[in-house]
């Protein structure tokens, strides 16, 4: 994009609506050289955030949108506190691709809704497959099979409060696979529902410390008072289309899924 540039580490995100999209409070902060600064970071301006819908390449295909509003939960701190880790993105623009083939909007869980212990999940993204090569990161859409972990063992591994807006889950004591750099804000799905948010992770593949996610369910009552509190009218604008065919396979029947690359501009 002419006069923009991409950030290194690119998030992940489900539809809701179309013009909403779910993802991680912490993908819209990025540091800043302000030495004033409390946390040193800033938010970026909605302007700044693009989202590619419709493809399982990160860098091709569907159709790109710019964001016109961002909604970080009230109480999530960033640095300070690692609690209620959710935005809400809104499109000023229909989604031209809305509701087909690659696309659909995500399923999530009434409010209260728990996820039994030990469940089979997948998490899905587009992150690094080795943290410690930035090079790592696939074009190709992937997922990682995970089983859900108790809050007990959770707190007891992380050696902190397991609160329970929290969901854990990983390969436990088996390791080598899980979320990594980049997969932040991405789904986690039980039974074709989007149970969790990516938020954080000791390593990508760690064995010892489970992958956190935000509990949607937590979240229910404020994602949908978010989404009804900032409707949009109708626009009939197209947005820019790119004319490559998304992989639908790769997307394992989770066409939600929908990548979010954060740009800012080179002044």
């Amino acid at each position: 994009m002419r006069g923009q540039k991409l950030l290194p580490e690119a998030c992940g995100g489900v539809i809701l609506t179309q013009h909403h999209v779910l993802t991680a409070a912490h993908c819209l902060h990025r540091k800043i050289n302000d030495t004033t600064a409390v946390t040193g970071t800033t938010i970026l301006r909605a302007s700044e955030v693009v989202i590619r819908v419709g493809s399982s390449y990160n860098d091709r295909g569907g159709s790109e949108h710019v964001t016109s509003k961002t909604v970080v939960h009230e109480d999530y701190k960033y640095l300070i506190s690692y609690d209620n880790d959710v935005a809400v993105l809104v499109l000023p623009t229909n989604m031209s691709n809305y509701r087909s083939s690659s696309v659909q909007p995500a399923a999530i869980p009434p409010g209260g809704y728990v996820v039994p212990d030990n469940a089979s999940v997948v998490a899905v993204g587009w992150g690094l497959t080795d943290m410690n090569c930035i090079e790592s990161t696939p074009l190709g859409l992937r997922h990682v099979g995970l089983r859900t972990v108790d809050r007990d063992t959770c707190a007891a591994r992380w050696g902190a409060r397991a609160p329970d807006s929290r969901l854990c889950a990983a390969l436990l004591d088996v390791g080598g696979a899980g979320v990594c750099m980049g997969d932040s804000g991405g789904p986690l799905v039980y039974n074709g529902v989007v149970v969790g948010v990516a938020a954080f992770v000791k390593t990508c593949d760690d064995s010892f410390y489970p992958h956190v996610f935000m509990r949607v369910s937590s979240y229910t009552n404020w994602i949908n008072n978010t989404v009804s509190q900032n409707q949009v009218v109708a626009v009939h604008k197209n947005s820019h289309n790119t004319a490559v065919a998304a992989d639908v396979t790769s997307l394992m029947l989770l066409a939600f899924a929908t990548s979010i690359w954060i740009l800012f501009s080179e002044i």
